[in-house]
Parts: C-alpha cells; structure tokens; sequence
C-alpha cells in the first residue's frame, strides 16, 4: 500500500494486479475517521468463485491505523471488477455511497443481462450522491464530481 499525506488527510493506495484497479482510503488525520474507495472483490472466473484478498488487506489497514471507516464509495458501477462495498460496510459499519447516475445503469444492466428482477432504484447503497453534492470525511469538506 503507498500512502500520501497531505494538510492532515492521508490517502493509501492499494493496486490489484488482476483488475488494474486502484483502490483508495482517504483518513482525515484529526479525527482518525476513514472513506474506502472503490473496494475490490476478487473474482476467479475459471472457479466461478469470489475471496476476500483485496478486502481483507484494506480492513487490516483501517485496524492498524485505528480508523473508523464512515463510507464505503464506489465512484461508478465497476465493470472491470465486482465491488466488495457491501463486504467492508458489513465489517466497519460505514455507509456505502454511489452517485445518482447508477439508476440508468442498471437499467441498461437489467435489459442487456436478462436480470427482470434486479432493483433499478439504487437500492443496493445506503446512499445516492448528486452531481455538486457535498458530504464529510471525519472534517474533510468532500465534494462529488461527475466526470
């Protein structure tokens, strides 16, 4: 994991070699309270079976800082990897977040896997973020960006 400190905000970053996917936790230094970024969760095609690798080494982090984790984000719905969001906000007790956009994906997901019964409202997160919104990290002012 490499980490960056930056004015009392501290961001680890974990590569996953399989999925090219960075994973992030943002600390707000001051209160010791964490955002986790995009968790991955492992996938073995071949198995058809999912781990906790990726997971696991984040939640070994977050104990050995003494974080407490207050959101598990996903920044868009993850094609290249599964999200282990709901994983790590059973563990930390954080709430998971995605942006507002998701609605529409899983709409075209619903359609194109054959998935009738699939939630089309976001459901699946504690919370939807709009474009411009802003919300806190511990006492970091943090502000949603749709790219």
């Amino acid at each position: 994991m490499i980490e960056y400190n930056h004015k009392g905000m501290t961001v680890a970053s974990l590569h996953d070699e399989r999925t090219g996917s960075f994973q992030y936790v943002v600390v707000d230094e001051a209160t010791k309270t964490a955002a986790i970024i995009d968790p991955v969760l492992d996938f073995d095609p071949r198995a058809g079976a999912t781990a906790t690798d990726n997971a696991d080494m984040i939640l070994e982090y977050v104990r050995a800082k003494g974080l407490t984790v207050e959101w598990v984000l996903d920044t868009h719905p993850h094609a290249d990897h599964f999200s282990a969001a709901p994983y790590l906000a059973e563990k930390t007790g954080g709430k998971t977040a995605i942006g507002t956009k998701v609605v529409e994906v899983q709409k075209l997901w619903q359609d194109i896997y054959c998935l009738p019964d699939l939630p089309v409202d976001g459901s699946q997160w504690d919370r939807l973020f709009a474009d411009g919104e802003q919300f806190r990290i511990g006492s970091l002012d943090a502000h949603v960006m749709r790219a």
